[in-house]
């Protein structure tokens, strides 16, 4: 099949966990025989088309607006629809699997039901659609939702990572003539692999625990929450190392001067954050917001490490589905701290290694790809209009 894949970024652009389940779904889909393109706006200059591990990209600019016409701009944008009808008229795909629309706007969907009746399938990767105006939930119910709401009815099937994510979209009345389905996002594991770190793991005995926190320094990430807790911790053979950037990173080197347990590394690149995993015991992921999946989760499960979670949407979810850790009320520091200390015994870390094992494959590229195909599949057959 020939699937055209939408997203605002694309490799090496990567800004978040989108960005990586995408390029892993893109390269699988290829390796399994089908033609695969990426249409994203994150070029510098113009108009550039490369072609990345087999995957074709058309990488388009979208220029800089003030924020307000930005906002609008979200809602309808001309040059989007320019540059997607040029991408199709190029690439001709038999289905359109659109991501993050932010920069683009989902008037793409119109413009591809429209004009060349291709099926469009759209994954749910974050809230932007509900609000458009960062932390103005009565603005953007009243200026934004509306068009957002109505385009919907233009895609066929709409999938997430979390069920919570697609209950929360269906609830506002978005996507009412969609079929929808949940589909977990997925990393490509390595049974084996996962199987020989937790066997190294279950002979360790060392008495230093680290705890490792993984992602953006930012609020809503609840950095400063798990930085607080952390500095309650009275057992000298624990540590916590911190990898990742954003606007709180000043009060993270702060505590690290502070506090000799906390130790700052900066982002690192996958290929070294790997070894990062293999050091580290136990991941903490204190977020505040309602996290569409919690990629993080299953990324450190694949390394052997269990999880200490805040009960939030897509975390509590991937949590309870796997078993591979111990939810926390978000917001509740001392629980926090008590569960940081229940992983203080090695022995207690060791439980959740059978469950990791047993569970983690629920998460493979190798299940997401299937459902994505049969979903694709059941699409190809509809006819659309020849382009001119």
């Amino acid at each position: 099949m020939k699937i055209l894949i939408v997203n605002t970024f694309y490799y090496p652009n990567m800004i978040g966990g989108t960005e990586n389940s995408i390029k892993i779904l893109a390269e699988t889909l290829v390796k399994n025989g089908n033609e695969v393109a990426i249409y994203s706006v994150d070029e510098k200059e113009n108009k550039s088309i490369e072609n990345i591990n087999g995957v074709k990209v058309y990488r388009y600019k979208i220029p800089k607006y003030n924020k307000i016409i930005k906002k609008f701009k979200d809602i309808n944008n001309n040059l989007a629809q320019i540059q997607i009808r040029e991408v199709i008229e190029d690439f001709r795909p038999n289905v359109i699997h659109t991501n993050n629309l932010y920069g683009i706007s989902n008037i793409i969907w119109k413009t591809v039901k429209k004009e060349y009746n291709i099926p469009i399938v759209h994954t749910l990767r974050d809230y932007w659609m509900l609000y458009p105006i960062v932390s103005k939930e009565k603005l953007s119910k009243i200026l934004f939702q509306p068009f957002m709401r109505k385009r919907t009815k233009y895609v066929d099937v709409v999938t997430a990572p979390s069920k919570y994510t697609l209950n929360k979209f269906i609830e506002a009345g978005y996507f009412s003539e969609s079929k929808k389905q949940c589909i977990y996002n997925a990393i490509n594991i390595n049974i084996k692999e996962t199987k020989e770190i937790i066997q190294k793991r279950n002979m360790n005995s060392k008495e230093e625990i680290r705890f490792m926190y993984v992602g953006m320094l930012i609020e809503n990430k609840g950095i400063r929450n798990l930085l607080d807790a952390f500095s309650r911790i009275e057992n000298g053979n624990v540590s916590l190392h911190i990898y990742g950037k954003g606007e709180l990173e000043n009060i993270v080197k702060q505590k690290v001067k502070e506090n000799d347990k906390i130790k700052y590394y900066g982002q690192l690149p996958i290929d070294k954050l790997k070894n990062e995993w293999l050091k580290n015991d136990v991941l903490i992921v204190p977020s505040i917001w309602e996290e569409p999946f919690g990629r993080v989760v299953i990324e450190a499960n694949q390394y052997g490490l269990p999880v200490i979670g805040a009960n939030r949407a897509g975390i509590l979810e991937t949590i309870t589905n796997i078993q591979t850790g111990i939810l926390y009320q978000y917001d509740n520091i001392e629980e926090l701290v008590k569960t940081i200390q229940y992983f203080e015994n090695r022995e207690n870390i060791k439980k959740y290694y059978k469950p990791i094992e047993e569970n983690i494959e629920k998460y493979s590229i190798e299940n997401q790809i299937k459902e994505f195909m049969e979903l694709y599949r059941s699409m190809k057959d509809t006819t659309y209009i020849n382009i001119l």
